[in-house]
């Protein structure tokens, strides 16, 4: 398939968008490290942050976006080599890039939809977001919108669709 010069070049940012603290998180979690908790992956910019709270409500303007050992799990099992779902997650490079999505977010959508997996500051629980990024496919991060003191978004898995949309 040939891409443009503006889609190579895009390519190329998120090839090189890999975090090598969040790279070693991975591995660490994939290799059986349990006591391990969480890493900081991201802080909401303020575009996100707005299009959250108009879509969801919550207030999360300065909001952490943390990826913890759990959700390294789901996507292995899910999105992983011997993903139940789909294999797009296979490398842990494209893990640890997940920062750069949501740095540079296409879109950001709200199904109604929330995780009892996590709850905001009611008890009640967290709706969750889809944040995507054109790469050479769709990259997408689903978070937990979390607006407690805490003022942490939590990932509840990510993948990638290489299904060309239009």
């Amino acid at each position: 398939m040939e891409h443009s010069a503006e889609e190579l070049e895009l390519i190329r940012r998120y090839e090189e968008s890999t975090d090598p603290a969040v790279l070693e998180f991975v591995d660490k979690v994939l290799n059986g490290e349990d006591k391990l908790n969480y890493i900081t992956i991201a802080f909401l910019p303020k575009s996100a942050a707005d299009k959250i709270e108009k879509l969801t409500g919550k207030k999360v303007q300065g909001s952490r976006v943390v990826l913890d050992i759990n959700a390294i799990r789901h996507i292995e099992n899910r999105h992983g080599a011997n993903g139940e779902q789909d294999h797009s997650m296979e490398r842990a490079e494209d893990i640890a890039r997940m920062g750069y999505v949501i740095m540079n977010f296409d879109e950001i959508e709200y199904d109604d939809v929330a995780t009892t997996g996590y709850l905001d500051e009611n008890g009640q629980p967290s709706p969750m977001i889809r944040i995507s990024k054109k790469i050479d496919g769709t990259y997408y991060v689903i978070e937990a919108v979390n607006s407690s003191k805490k003022q942490r978004n939590y990932i509840v898995t990510a993948y990638i669709s290489n299904k060309k949309e239009q």
